[in-house]
Parts: C-alpha cells; sequence; structure tokens
C-alpha cells in the first residue's frame, strides 16, 4: 500500500497584488510506502527537533508531532539579511530532502504561474491539480501493483466537501474507474497529525517555490522578488528533481514529475530544473486530458487543463 501527502503553497492573489503576494500557486503530493510510514514519522519527529530545538525544550514526545513547523517560516529565513538565519534555512532544506531520499518518497505536483494583474479561481485551481496529481499516483500504483489512498490539508468544510464529491462522482459514475487503484475518495486531515502532510508543506513552500520563482520570475517589488532564490535553485535543484515519479506514455513521451502551467508566456516545465528538465513535463495548453465534474453532484465530463486565467 501507498499514501499520497497533498498540501499547497503559494495563494490565489494576483501576483503584483501585494507586497507578499506570490508568483505562484504549488500543489505538491509526497508518495510514502506504507511499509516505511512508521519509521519516517519517527525520524521527520527527529528532524524537527535536530533543527528547531527551541520549538521542543523536553524530552522527546509523541505530542512532538502536533508541534508543526511551517514552510512558509523558513522561506522567511531565506529572505533575510541575517546570515545565520539564511543558513539555519539552508541547512534544515538540506536535512529535509536527505529525509525524503532515504526513505524513498517521491514527489508529484502541479504548478500554476500566475499573469500580473489577474488571481487564480481557487476551486478550479486546486481541483485540477489534486486531478492530475491522482492520476500521476495512479500511474505509480499500477507500476507497483499496489493499492493507495490520499490524504490532504484541510481548508473549508465546503471546498473540502465539493472536491471529495467531485471524486466520488467520477469513480463511481463512469464505466471504467479512472483511479481505480484509489478504492476511497481523498481524506482531508489536521496537517499536524500527519508527518506526510507536514512534509508535503516543508517541500512545496520552502523548496519548490523558491525554485519556480527562481525559474519563472516575480513582480518587481513584492518579497519573493528575491535573489536568494536564486541560490535554492542553484544549491538544491538537482536534489529535488530526483524525487518526481516519471513515467513514458503510450506513444513514449516523457509524462509526470511536477508540471508547470505558465500564463504569463507558456514557457515550458522543463525550465524549472534548467535545460534538461528533467523531473518535468512539458505540457502546453489544451494538451492534458483530466477528468473533471462540471459541478458538484453533476456527471463527470472530460475537459482539458490549461494554464490558468
Amino acid at each position: 500500500m501507498h499514501l499520497l501527502y497533498l498540501d499547497e503553497s503559494g495563494g490565489v492573489e494576483p501576483p503584483d497584488g501585494h507586497p507578499s503576494a506570490t508568483p505562484a500557486m504549488i500543489v505538491l503530493g509526497v508518495i510514502v510506502d506504507a511499509d516505511v510510514l512508521r519509521s519516517l514519522t519517527f525520524a521527520f519527529m527527529d528532524f524537527k527537533r535536530e533543527y528547531f530545538p527551541a520549538r521542543f525544550p523536553g524530552e522527546p514526545s509523541y505530542d512532538d508531532i502536533l508541534n508543526e513547523i511551517k514552510g512558509a517560516r523558513l522561506l522567511h529565513q531565506t529572505r533575510s539579511n541575517s546570515r545565520d538565519s539564511r543558513r539555519h534555512a539552508d541547512h534544515a532544506r538540506t536535512g529535509l530532502l536527505e529525509l525524503v531520499s532515504r526513505f524513498g518518497c517521491q514527489v508529484v505536483g502541479r504548478v500554476w504561474i500566475k499573469r500580473p494583474g489577474e488571481r487564480l479561481d481557487p476551486d478550479r485551481t486546486y481541483t485540477d491539480s489534486v486531478w492530475h496529481i491522482a492520476s500521476q499516483f495512479s500511474r505509480y500504483l499500477e507500476r507497483s501493483s499496489s493499492l493507495g489512498f490520499i490524504y490532504a490539508d484541510g481548508r473549508s468544510e465546503r471546498q473540502d466537501r465539493m472536491l471529495a464529491h467531485s471524486i466520488f462522482t467520477a469513480k463511481h459514475g463512469a464505466v471504467d474507474d479512472p483511479c481505480r487503484r484509489i478504492p476511497e475518495v481523498l481524506a482531508f486531515a489536521d496537517s499536524r497529525n500527519h508527518a506526510g502532510i507536514q512534509i508535503a508543506d516543508m517541500l512545496a513552500s520552502m523548496i519548490t517555490l523558491p525554485i519556480v520563482t527562481a525559474a519563472y520570475g516575480a513582480s518587481p517589488g513584492t518579497i519573493h522578488d528575491s535573489p536568494r532564490y536564486a541560490e535554492v535553485r542553484e544549491k538544491h535543484g538537482n536534489a529535488l528533481q530526483a524525487f518526481p515519479f516519471r513515467y513514458f506514455d503510450e506513444t513514449g513521451r516523457a509524462r509526470g514529475g511536477i508540471v508547470v502551467s505558465d500564463a504569463v508566456a507558456t514557457r515550458p516545465s522543463a525550465m524549472l530544473f534548467g535545460a534538461s528538465g528533467f523531473g518535468a513535463e512539458v505540457v502546453s495548453e489544451g494538451e492534458l486530458e483530466i477528468t473533471i465534474p462540471v459541478q458538484a453532484g453533476a456527471a463527470a465530463t472530460a475537459g482539458s487543463v490549461s494554464p490558468a486565467r
């Protein structure tokens, strides 16, 4: 059995809407073999105690899982004028990537580069992202002859209910279940209870977001228009590049990994990791077919995912 943990980074606001606006929205999934989940959870608590000792002053405790370290905090340290703060953030990134590598986790994700002056549709963007990631996870499960379950960081009750129902409708309304190796709809959970969701948050916020920003840019005058992000991409891009799950489709074309839709200049996903683009699928507008419901409670229809408008 395999588990997929989902979290997001960035918002739906226009990328130039205010000084702290993000240039992209990222939804990232971390695939974990259930056989190593217990060991990964304990190792992740050790990681938190090692890199954030001030947050864990007492003896090691099971309660340490509840003390969540948000990736956004490390991202703030990355931009800091303090060399010590930047060094601490960098050491934490290295430690997290080593942890993910040690337990054989793999990464799938969806990135939306936002057009200046325009916000994303939150429901459409998140739904498209989850469907895309679920389809990659299904491919992984087919290859592994395994079953899987998806756990996502909870949002609002309405958003969670509508997305879960859309998956229910698509699974049970189709003659051929597109996610037959994922027997149940995704579950939404409190991230404080799940090491996997906390890892997904840190990977998305303190590693993937700065790498995406260094590759595709940020609006001038915003906090994310920082030269420090290029340092993250240069130092940790190769490590992150090793984790995405990739496969070849029936035509022999590389698929999977971290997929970017660029609403600014339709630049390819290959830019994320440099010229080689290994680990990122190249997607152009209208090319990626995915099943999405028209609305909650309606039958699922075929549609295409295109760069967010």
